[in-house]
């Protein structure tokens, strides 16, 4: 039987899905037995590692404190973050500049003009993504616009003083703009800045995440579109990874990178880049309002416009009708309630804003050719 060790940061869902790819590989045989860390790393205990006596190793090494209490124990390791240089160990990880490369594509297909990143300075996870990002950016004119957030201030001072410098970061960004966030655990600052400087997401500010957290992402209004970069791999190679290296053998290659699974669009960043101010503040209000009912006078009175005018912009900017949008609007919120509660499909009619089952089950007919029953089921 072989003992090992998985010192994984499992408070955030990139640890859990690593976690979960490892279990997986246990499925698969009879001969491994686990002590695994949990909860974050930084509250270790240093005798937990040092006493234990095992066969080998896989570990997000995170600093050099974790990486020399590892190397002390002369055993075969895995490292799954790449955070300590030199590499000391055989290292799986994500492919983090592939998952900058994917949100720059996704802003590009939102035809986005403008581009805007918020990362942490001392990671590698994310200075690889701010590369992969700026890096399918070259051909756009226009700087990439950057913030490093210092995560390791204290809380009490790094809270207020780090918001204070993103409302003032994104004060200057233009609008609209395609804002890229290195980890979903960052977003909240980014919402809470534009919430005060009064920036609607995603009219003024597209958000992008990465790790697609799913209670974290949907805790955000709008709900946080994310990258998943496909940790749960990440953790399965590094178990077969380690097999091997108990068995003797040398490996190929030093670091075996994983492609991120794919990019969930939510809210955050659906809608196509529009820089009409006016046209803005009506999709803005649709989106607030069209759940609890609107009208054409009242969006064109929000978009300080005539009705007419209201009317052309929609067509010239976005091939459609005020209508459509609003409708567009009430189908997304009772396709979110169908997907992520349990209320009945009455309630998701009159909260979605159809105020009645039956035109619910018309509409999804007509625009999805299924029935609001069915889509949940799917």
């Amino acid at each position: 039987m072989k003992r090992i060790a998985i010192l994984a940061e499992t408070s955030l869902a990139s640890g859990r899905q690593i976690v979960t790819g490892i279990s997986r590989f246990l499925d698969e045989r009879t001969d491994w037995s686990v002590f695994q860390h949990s909860g974050p790393l930084g509250a270790m205990d240093p005798n937990a590692i040092s006493q234990w006596q095992g066969d080998g190793i896989i570990a997000r090494i995170a600093n050099p404190d974790l990486l020399a209490l590892i190397q002390a124990k002369g055993l075969p390791t895995v490292d799954v973050l790449g955070n300590v240089s030199p590499q000391a160990f055989p290292l799986v990880k994500c492919n983090d500049q592939l998952i900058g490369a994917s949100v720059a594509k996704h802003f590009i297909t939102n035809t986005h003009r403008h581009f805007a990143f918020v990362g942490l300075g001392n990671e590698r996870w994310s200075i690889e993504r701010e590369k992969g990002f700026k890096d399918a950016l070259t051909t756009h004119e226009g700087a990439v616009q950057t913030l490093h957030i210092d995560q390791h201030r204290s809380h009490d001072q790094s809270l207020g003083d780090s918001l204070d410098r993103v409302k003032a970061w994104l004060s200057k960004l233009p609008a609209p703009s395609g804002l890229m966030v290195a980890s979903d655990q960052l977003a909240p600052i980014v919402f809470e800045a534009c919430h005060q400087l009064g920036l609607a997401i995603p009219e003024h500010v597209s958000v992008v995440g990465v790790d697609n957290d799913r209670p974290f992402c949907n805790l955000c209004r709008p709900r946080l579109s994310s990258v998943e970069p496909n940790h749960e791999l990440v953790g399965y190679r590094a178990a077969q990874t380690l097999e091997r290296l108990m068995h003797g053998e040398t490996l190929e290659h030093a670091v075996i990178e994983v492609s991120p699974y794919t990019l969930h669009q939510r809210l955050s960043s659906d809608l196509v880049a529009i820089d009409d101010p006016a046209l803005l503040k009506a999709l803005n209000y649709i989106r607030e309002h069209a759940s609890t009912g609107v009208n054409l006078n009242t969006i064109a009175q929000a978009a300080g416009l005539s009705r007419s005018v209201l009317q052309r912009r929609f067509r010239h900017r976005l091939n459609r009708t005020v209508g459509d949008v609003v409708l567009n609007e009430k189908l997304r919120v009772a396709r979110e309630m169908l997907t992520e509660t349990e209320l009945s499909i009455t309630l998701v009619a009159e909260r979605s804003g159809f105020n009645c089952q039956e035109y619910m089950n018309h509409i999804f007919k007509k625009h999805l050719q299924t029935t609001p029953r069915k889509y949940r089921l799917r």
